[in-house]
């Protein structure tokens, strides 16, 4: 039975390749040796679309790193910010974190930017005003199985002339939530 299947097999990939010859493919060589250059083509850019699609998936988690085939946030446990507001934005995070995981041990609430990120706004290729974004991360003990390491987001906006103003629906917005066993954990914090 394993061999009629495989000889179908062989038939379909056979016809579909002599469908997709084409003039310049039909003059030269023998049908097996045109069938492999068919095939050697298609491998080729089959590599390069996989390619493309890796780097496309890898600039989507950017600073993230893979461990056993997912992707995980970075560990952060160092506050570069020292701005007046950096209290506040910490303890509403941590207010936030606290209400959904009441059970677990906070190790630290840190936002490792030195300063906001300010990006410009355009609509129809003019500038029309700029966002400031401002990342917040928590990482928790969660008993002895794992930890829990959360990012939140901070986003302020302004119109070109006016002055800067929070964006409600980011006054920490809850971006991500990575659960990490102790074996995820300590590759994090030992790979660089």
């Amino acid at each position: 039975m394993k061999r009629i299947v495989s000889l179908a097999i062989m038939i379909m990939i056979c016809i579909m390749a002599n469908a997709q010859m084409t003039k310049k493919d039909t003059g030269n060589g023998s049908f097996n040796e045109r069938v492999t250059n068919l095939w050697n083509k298609t491998k080729k850019s089959l590599d390069k679309a996989a390619e493309n699609i890796e780097n496309e998936f890898s600039s989507h988690n950017s600073g993230l790193r893979r461990i056993e085939g997912k992707y995980y946030m970075n560990i952060y446990d160092t506050n570069l910010y020292k701005g007046e507001d950096a209290e506040e934005m910490i303890s509403l995070c941590r207010k936030e974190f606290e209400a959904r995981y009441p059970n677990v041990k906070i190790r630290s609430c840190v936002i490792p930017q030195t300063d906001w990120q300010t990006e410009t706004v355009e609509t129809a290729g003019e500038v029309t005003g700029y966002a400031k974004t401002l990342y917040c991360y928590i990482l928790a003990k969660d008993g002895d199985e794992g930890y829990i390491n959360a990012k939140f987001v901070f986003e302020k906006q302004k119109k070109v002339g006016e002055a800067y103003t929070n964006t409600k629906v980011k006054w920490p917005l809850w971006m991500r939530t990575d659960v990490l066993t102790n074996h995820v954990m300590e590759r994090l914090i030992t790979e660089k």
